[in-house]
């Protein structure tokens, strides 16, 4: 006789609370633990659902946890403090929870997959049907985790776009030679070289993407993609609390 006893640690987000001026997103008042999945009787069938589903498990809560580091760090870090390293250093590291969590979360998909197709052989109608309503809500959680980590990875990308598009010191005295401004793709050139920049009915041409001194800095950035990713919490939490609901139907039979 063969007993399978894997234990799911408890659905929550450790996450540093906002700043006292920002509205703190609702949190749910308590939040339920996955059921230990146990087998008694052996079958290939009960097997393969609970090593499936313990793995997507254990990738939705760990994904947790890095959504809560990837909120503090996005809160603490300081990337328009002058310091090159220390901007190389934090965009590094929420590249590593960016490259984590997608990582996490694609391999908690596969195996919520492998319990539809699981699903989808199992003979008896209801044990079907919930099997693949655990494994719905449980991937529910999965996708709005990868979405988090697609979008961090943009807002990684757009910094990249934007150390790339800024000019030097020396190209912006350069420029102030030529055009009479450091930044001739948010000012307007003075002097003779004033007609050489486009001009839209009349009015000076918007600033070049990246050069709009009016933009947020990357600091303040970052901190609206903190308070972005905790608004998704609730969600995950949402899907996660109602595929702990079911894992019961989902190894009925087991």
């Amino acid at each position: 006789m063969l007993q399978h006893m894997l234990a799911a640690a408890a659905l929550t987000v450790a996450i540093l609370p906002p700043p006292p001026a920002a509205s703190p997103a609702p949190q749910p008042s308590a939040t339920p633990a996955l059921k230990t999945i146990a087998t008694i009787r052996v079958s290939a069938r009960c097997a393969s659902i609970i090593t499936h589903a313990n793995s997507a498990i254990a990738a939705t809560l760990d994904n947790d946890q890095i959504i809560g580091s990837t909120i503090t760090q996005l809160r603490l870090a300081n990337l328009d403090d002058g310091n090159e390293m220390h901007r190389y250093k934090s965009l590094r590291a929420l590249g590593d929870l960016a490259k984590n969590l997608m990582m996490q979360a694609r391999s908690g998909d596969d195996e919520v997959k492998r319990l539809r197709k699981v699903a989808a052989a199992t003979k008896d109608p209801q044990e079907a049907k919930a099997l693949k309503e655990f494994a719905d809500e449980l991937g529910g959680a999965l996708w709005s985790q990868q979405k988090v980590a697609r979008d961090l990875n943009g807002f990684l990308a757009y910094q990249d776009f934007r150390d790339m598009s800024q000019f030097d010191e020396g190209q912006q005295k350069s420029n102030e030679a030529v055009y009479g401004v450091r930044d001739p793709l948010a000012e307007q050139p003075t002097g003779e070289l004033r007609g050489t920049v486009p001009q839209t009915q009349g009015l000076p041409a918007p600033p070049a993407m990246g050069h709009d001194p009016s933009d947020p800095t990357s600091t303040q950035q970052a901190r609206l993609a903190a308070d972005d990713f905790q608004k998704r919490i609730p969600v995950i939490l949402r899907d996660e609390n109602l595929a702990a609901g079911k894992v019961d139907g989902a190894i009925q039979g087991c």
